[in-house]
C-alpha cells in the first residue's frame, strides 16, 4: 500500500509540470504571434509609405516633363541645369518647387535634371517600388524639340 500512496503523489506532481509546461509553451506561442503580428504591420506601414512615395514621384515627374514643355514654349529652349535648380524661374512653369526629395535603399535622391542641348533634357526619378509601369530604382524620361 505503501507504493500505491506515492504513486498517486508523483503523478500529481508529473500533472503539475505538464500543466507549467503547457502555460510556457501557450505564452511563448503568444508572445511569438504577438512578433510576427508586429513585424507583418510595420512591414505594410513601410510598403505603403513606399508605394505613396513612388505614386508621388511618378505623377511629379509627368507634371515636371509638361512644365518643362512650357518652358520650351516660351523660352524656344529647355532650361539649363542652373535655370531649373532656380526655384524662382521653376515655379512660373510648376506649382511646387523644388521637387520632393525621398531618399531611400533604392536611390539616395528621387530627381535627377540634365540638358545636353537647348532642344534636349532628360529628366531621371528614382522610386522605391515599381509604379505606374516604371521599375523600382531609376527611370529616364527624354525630351527633344519641345516634344
Amino acid at each position: 500500500m505503501h507504493s500505491l500512496r506515492m504513486t498517486p503523489r508523483s503523478v500529481v506532481k508529473k500533472s503539475v509540470k505538464i500543466n507549467l509546461s503547457n502555460k510556457y509553451k501557450i505564452a511563448i506561442t503568444v508572445l511569438l504571434a504577438a512578433v510576427v503580428l508586429l513585424l507583418v504591420i510595420v512591414w505594410g506601414i513601410a510598403r505603403g509609405k513606399s508605394i505613396a512615395q513612388a505614386k508621388i514621384i511618378v505623377q511629379t515627374s509627368q507634371n515636371t516633363v509638361k512644365a518643362l514643355k512650357y518652358f520650351y514654349q516660351d523660352q524656344n529652349r529647355y532650361p539649363s541645369a542652373v535655370e531649373f535648380a532656380d526655384q524662382n524661374l521653376m515655379l512660373n512653369y510648376m506649382s511646387n518647387f523644388p521637387l520632393p526629395d525621398y531618399p531611400s535603399s533604392v536611390c539616395s535622391q528621387s530627381f535627377d535634371y540634365k540638358r545636353s542641348d537647348d532642344n534636349d533634357f532628360q529628366l531621371s526619378f528614382c522610386i522605391p517600388i515599381a509604379d505606374g509601369g516604371f521599375k523600382a530604382g531609376w527611370n529616364t524620361v527624354n525630351g527633344n524639340l519641345g516634344n
